[in-house]
């Protein structure tokens, strides 16, 4: 969700608990996003995910939001666009989520940018990543090409390639295919067969499950609160 609505994202310096206008503080935070994306695209492979911007920019400009980054990340990368030169690839293409997918921030970062959104928008990211670190000057190892962040590259492998479903036999084919003079043999029917009774176990009690902040996933303090997305 993104938003120019100031009453959404409350912020405030630091220093002093001063309020500061959800604008101002993100054209603040535009600026230390730039530079933290432009170090990012310096080292090839590099990945930087939301939560970590998101605590990079409130650190350095002192001023703090009061709402969890996932609220204001799409506004953050697409003030960081809109301050890109015509020439230079998308940074935005550089931060992630946690699973390294580029999720709806990069969606709205190509919106703010006039592009439309690709069917593969990790395929896509990869490719401007690549361009990135080509452009902003990182070591690019011979025979480089754009690939997908490994984390994605390694669900995708483990799902493997999708196998069509083998098509039926239709009746006219079945019995073609069966000996002339007889008659196709009906599939018989296997016969039900009798479950064994297994002993009950005595129930074991349930550990509590830690609350994990939905954002970043470490687990959340007695409080509620998650300390780093806050």
């Amino acid at each position: 969700m993104h938003s120019d609505d100031d009453t959404r994202v409350p912020a405030w310096r630091v220093a002093g608990e001063i309020p500061v206008p959800f604008s101002d503080a993100l054209a603040a935070w535009a600026v230390a996003a730039r530079e933290a994306l432009i170090e990012t695209a310096r080292v090839y492979g590099s990945l930087i995910t939301q939560a970590e911007l998101g605590f990079q920019v409130q650190s350095q400009t002192g001023i703090k939001a009061g709402a969890p980054v996932r609220k204001w990340i799409a506004d953050l990368l697409g003030a960081v666009t809109e301050g890109q030169d015509d020439s230079e690839p998308l940074l935005a293409s550089l931060c992630v989520l946690l699973d390294q997918t580029a999720g709806d921030a990069y969606a709205h970062a190509l919106g703010v940018a006039g592009r439309s959104v690709p069917a593969d928008l990790d395929s896509d990211a990869a490719h401007v990543r690549f361009r990135c670190y080509e452009f902003f000057g990182a070591t690019i190892p011979a025979g480089a090409r754009p690939t997908l962040a490994p984390r994605v590259a390694e669900k995708r492998a483990a799902r493997g390639p999708a196998r069509p479903p083998k098509a039926a036999k239709s009746p006219a084919k079945a019995a073609k295919s069966a000996e002339p003079g007889t008659k196709p043999a009906a599939a018989a029917e296997p016969k039900p067969k009798k479950a064994k009774a297994k002993p009950k176990a005595d129930p074991k009690p349930e550990e509590p499950k830690p609350k994990l902040c939905p954002n970043c996933f470490t687990v959340l303090s007695t409080s509620g609160e998650c300390g780093f997305c806050y």
